[in-house]
């Protein structure tokens, strides 16, 4: 017989108690339901006991892993983390992956100590060895951009570190005791999640279930209305491919009536064009009409006051903090949209009221080249920053290239200023992303081959240890397409020998994105005679065979080193392999992918006093409120807002790089300041949930997550 659902409510609500040490409540709850005659499920005791049993040994556990790290016992230690551990909780987030990173440097510094009685010289050096390989594991990845963790990379490079005054602070009495906190801290974390009570396990799988619910119920009215616009589509085609049956039938009538002798009149081709004509103009007043009424009869978008945010964007009556933070919270609109629907309506809207003027408002595309222009100040440097941030983002959608491609002002505007940037900001990194993103149109490439971008790329590729993996990956991208054109690769005749040292050395650059960007840019411009001679005057033949003796991991860069030598060595142009210059963009090899760059290391913060992301954007800027009977859509908004905080899982592009997580990026976050596991848990109490159970079930962004680059789009 089953037990009633009050008993059972009962048995949650006094496991929960037990859980939290709540001993008097629960002998005086225990006492009143027998005082009321109700059955106690003795199972439940016996879990209760069970999940005793398992505290205790987590906290064995836990005790003996501190231990190990105490004594400085590193392959001890490791055997228990390995153990104990989810592998994906380290390696899907940054500070985890950086709370490991600070226990290899723990161990490789711990018998170099001043205070370790057994100065063990082998050990050390194997510790000092074993961090090493970490390192070199870990080479190129978002972590080693960590800005508190890049100088120790240095470390087992470094004599005698422990003389070194970089490393003052990693052999004082207190960084070990700091660590163990933070170790601490996080194993409590990891093994209070592994036995959670009943009612908490009941509360967190409805939350979840009603989660779902709620996205299906969205992507279902998103179907319905993709089925909508597809089957009006579908109409119009019809339409069409009967009118010009009609008309070709007509057609072939008068040839037949021309090869008779009767003659066709000037007036009756005209009557023909027309009415083909008209059906191109009829599709083009519906797509205008379309787009005009985008943001204002849309019911899967919210209502905004456009007019008012273009004004408040520019206008000199707003504090350069205000258009920061609402910069910030229209970005966010896209980047932290909860699907590619919600994503793609949000993006149409700012193209319908063409928000950066790219269309029709020469006014509006002025005072926006102005402010990039501008030099800066503290707060005119987040309007700046913000700019670019949300060019680079609009510039990540097929869209938003369509949109931003026709504006020669602004791309340009935009070249000038990432140059105008004297070092590696992160100005630079998004203007350069989104110039290289847009690169992806020929008729940008031609716009940046003409203004010498790459006479600015070549010098500025030649300084890594000033740039990001950002920077580099993007800038060496945005070479290779300008240097697939004839023009481009004659640009680069003009600084040959400038361009094959810069290249040739990125060839032998850690970060292993870059390479087919490098071999590509190489193998454009060696198809130049005039090139091909100064490479060999610069040795560069030898440099490729002294590559190819030593590349024993990766076949397919082996295989491209030899194809550069082969084609180094050979006479004549080669020149007829290129892509054609007057080849079309190809909107077929378009995708929209969101990265996690986009939002990450964004010091932009709303004071207590002001508003920013979707509050802001609710207070001032809503024109319409959702209808009162409009259920589904109320429910999607507040999920939206209440969620607000959590960046979703966005990923690097194609082009170029590999995908990236949004919890791995450069220079974000690090752990030193930040992984207090007090505020990690609350900055992290859904996050972690998430990438423990739910990972494989996220959406991607792009169905493809090869590196690819193309010139066709």
């Amino acid at each position: 017989m089953s037990q009633p659902i009050d008993s059972r409510i009962n048995d949650y609500i006094n496991e929960y108690l037990t859980s939290k040490g709540y001993s008097n409540t629960v002998n005086t709850f225990l006492q009143e339901r027998q005082d009321h005659q109700e059955p106690i499920d003795e199972i439940n005791n016996e879990n209760l006991d069970k999940k005793e049993k398992e505290k205790e040994t987590y906290n064995t556990i836990k005790e003996n892993m501190l231990k190990q790290l105490d004594d400085g016992n590193r392959e001890e230690f490791f055997q228990l983390w390995s153990e104990h551990i989810p592998s994906n909780i380290v390696n899907n987030d940054s500070t985890m992956k950086s709370l490991e990173f600070l226990i290899y440097t723990h161990f490789a510094v711990y018998y170099l100590r001043s205070n370790i009685s057994d100065n063990n010289e082998l050990l050390a050096q194997e510790n000092m060895e074993v961090f090493k390989v970490y390192i070199e594991s870990i080479r190129g990845r978002a972590i080693s951009q960590t800005s508190d963790l890049l100088p120790l990379f240095a470390l087992p490079y470094v004599t005698e570190p422990e003389k070194h005054a970089s490393f003052q602070e990693l052999f004082s009495d207190e960084w070990p005791v700091q660590l163990r906190i933070k170790v601490s801290n996080f194993l409590d974390w990891i093994f209070s999640n592994r036995s959670s009570p009943n009612l908490v396990e009941l509360l967190q799988n409805g939350a979840r279930a009603s989660h779902v619910l709620v996205q299906l119920n969205n992507e279902n009215e998103e179907l319905k209305y993709r089925n909508r616009e597809t089957s009006r589509q579908l109409k119009n085609l019809s339409t069409d491919y009967y009118n010009l049956i009609n008309i070709t039938m007509e057609l072939v009538e008068t040839l037949q009536q021309a090869i008779v002798g009767k003659t066709i009149t000037n007036d009756y081709i005209d009557n023909v064009c027309a009415r083909l004509l008209l059906a191109r103009t009829q599709e083009s007043m519906s797509n205008m009409l379309n787009s005009s009424q985008l943001g204002t009869d849309d019911p899967f978008i919210e209502k905004l006051d456009y007019g008012k945010i273009k004004r408040d964007i520019v206008s000199i009556s707003t504090s350069a903090r205000e258009k920061a933070l609402l910069l910030q919270a229209l970005r966010w609109k896209l980047t932290k949209a909860k699907s590619d629907f919600q994503r793609e309506k949000m993006l149409e809207s700012f193209i319908g009221c063409d928000l950066l003027g790219c269309r029709s408002d020469i006014e509006q595309q002025a005072k926006i080249i102005k402010q990039l222009s501008s030099p800066i100040g503290s707060d005119a440097y987040y309007v700046k920053e913000e700019w670019a941030r949300l060019i680079n983002t609009i510039a990540s959608l097929r869209k938003g290239r369509n949109y931003l491609a026709p504006n020669e002002s602004l791309i340009i505007s935009m070249q000038k200023a990432a140059i105008s940037e004297a070092s590696d900001t992160l100005i630079k990194q998004h203007l350069l992303a989104a110039l290289q993103k847009l690169s992806l149109r020929r008729s940008v490439q031609t716009i940046m081959i003409n203004q010498n971008t790459i006479k600015w790329l070549i010098p500025l590729l030649s300084h890594t240890d000033r740039l990001s993996d950002y920077t580099l990956e993007y800038g060496v991208a945005l070479l290779m397409n300008l240097c697939l054109r004839t023009n481009g690769r004659k640009k680069c005749a003009e600084i040959a020998e400038q361009a094959i040292t810069v290249l040739s050395s990125l060839l032998t650059h850690p970060n292993q994105e870059t390479r087919p960007y490098v071999n590509s840019s190489l193998y454009s411009i060696l198809t130049l005679k005039s090139i091909r001679d100064r490479a060999m005057s610069l040795n560069l033949d030898n440099h490729l065979r002294s590559l190819i003796r030593v590349e024993k991991t990766n076949s397919e860069t082996k295989g491209q080193l030899e194809f550069l030598l082969n084609l180094l060595l050979k006479g004549g142009d080669q020149d007829g392999r290129q892509t054609s210059d007057n080849e079309q963009d190809n909107d077929d090899e378009d995708q929209d992918i969101m990265e996690a760059d986009l939002d990450l290391a964004d010091k932009l913060r709303a004071t207590d006093k002001e508003l920013s992301g979707d509050i802001l954007i609710d207070e001032h800027y809503i024109s319409q409120k959702i209808p009162p009977n409009n259920k589904l859509q109320r429910a999607t908004t507040n999920n939206m807002k209440s969620k607000s905080t959590n960046d979703p899982v966005l990923h690097r592009p194609t082009t170029p790089g590999h995908v990236r997580q949004s919890m791995a990026a450069h220079a974000v976050d690090s752990l030193v300041n930040s992984l207090a596991m007090d505020d990690l848990y609350r900055s992290h109490s859904d996050g972690f949930d998430s990438i423990i159970y739910t990972d494989s079930t996220k959406k991607h962004f792009s169905s493809n997550n090869e590196p690819r680059i193309s010139n066709k789009e």
